[in-house]
């Protein structure tokens, strides 16, 4: 892990991961064939917002998925994430 790496930061990037793969042509096409047509839809209404959200945080590259949470010094306080 390296060593500006944590938990927060591993999910931002795979769900991002996600969202890019959700765009693709064939993605659409075979959620309809698997769950129908207005399961699908739903789902995919749910699912463009959360990669809205999840496009918006990788825009901003938040600092506090940046920071190394073992540094101490960091973080100021025990299992916060954030500065005193």
């Amino acid at each position: 892990m390296g060593v500006k790496r944590n938990g927060a930061r591993s999910f931002l990037d795979l769900s991002a991961k996600i969202c890019k793969l959700s765009r693709m042509p064939g993605f659409n096409t075979g959620l309809d064939n698997i769950l129908g047509s207005d399961t699908a839809g739903d789902l995919r209404d749910a699912f463009a917002i959360f990669c809205t959200a999840i496009d918006f945080l990788v825009a901003t590259d938040n600092w506090f998925n940046q920071i190394d949470f073992v540094d101490e010094a960091l973080i100021g306080g025990e299992d916060t994430g954030l500065p005193e």
